[in-house]
């Protein structure tokens, strides 16, 4: 069943409202979805988390402004009669989740009480890489320059992974969270074409002291690149845990059982 028990509804988000999944029971946990998606790719993960938590998916808007939708998430919370809450942001939406974390840790620390960021890495480490591996790499830069298919793929409105598996996979997305993300997009344009990729550097301020998941793919970049775990300490002023899963990118759909159990873990240790 799609998301399970959560239900679809509409919740405060600055001057407006948003799309969001709710449900559950407990302490409040947040999960934010990445670039190009919507709330739709957390609804194999955030079931099996209800039974102890009260799970928040909601949709950022695509005009994203980290420091503004971090103050919305914090408000959106104590709107919804939580004034503690877990936060985790798989890309983009890590960012978001920092952010908020930060924020709160500099008057009222003990508000985020986790925060999980999933094939994220603080700005800072992105901004300063350079070379020749890296520029290829981006999906907005370089496409003609890469082999095929990767020039046709990133031109097209829709990524090959969502509609065409591999031979020997049943396929990791959901057909409703795809037609979901699809929605999202304006006629003719490319899910990459919006504000998602524009990702600032991150205040040099910016620390958050609870405890930290950092999980990356093993078909990714991040892990090839850099020890993520390292990349966050250098903001994280309390306890750091890694957590590499053999899948792609998008991990919440690719790897929901790992990722479940391993949020489970991380955020009762601490809570029960």
């Amino acid at each position: 069943m799609f998301f399970g028990q959560l239900e679809l509804t509409d919740v405060a988000w600055g001057a407006g409202r948003v799309r969001a999944r709710l449900g559950g029971r407990g302490p409040l946990l947040v999960l934010l979805h990445g670039q190009v998606q919507s709330h739709a790719a957390w609804h194999d993960v955030a079931p099996r988390l209800a039974d102890r938590h009260t799970v928040l998916c909601p949709d950022l808007p695509r005009d994203m402004d980290f420091a503004r939708q971090a103050r919305d998430l914090l408000a959106c919370a104590r709107a919804l009669g939580h004034e503690t809450l877990a936060i985790a942001g798989h890309g983009t939406g890590g960012h978001v989740a920092a952010y908020a974390a930060a924020y709160a840790a500099s008057w009222a620390p003990e508000r985020v009480t986790h925060l999980a960021e999933i094939e994220c890495i603080p700005s800072p480490g992105h901004h300063g890489r350079a070379d020749l591996a890296y520029e290829l790499s981006r999906y907005q830069a370089c496409w003609f320059a890469q082999l095929h298919p990767k020039p046709e793929s990133a031109t097209v409105a829709v990524p090959e992974e969502w509609t065409q598996p591999a031979a020997e996979s049943a396929g990791a997305f959901n057909p409703s969270a795809v037609a979901d993300y699809l929605d999202l997009v304006p006629p003719g344009q490319s899910p990459g074409a919006n504000g998602h990729f524009r990702v600032p550097p991150y205040p040099v301020d910016l620390r958050f002291g609870c405890p930290l998941l950092v999980a990356w793919s093993r078909d990714g970049r991040l892990g090839g690149w850099y020890d993520p775990p390292d990349l966050w300490r250098a903001f994280a002023t309390g306890p750091v845990e890694g957590l590499e899963v053999d899948c792609g990118y998008y991990i919440p759909e690719e790897a929901p059982d790992i990722l479940s159990d391993a949020l489970r873990r991380f955020l009762t240790a601490e809570l029960y």
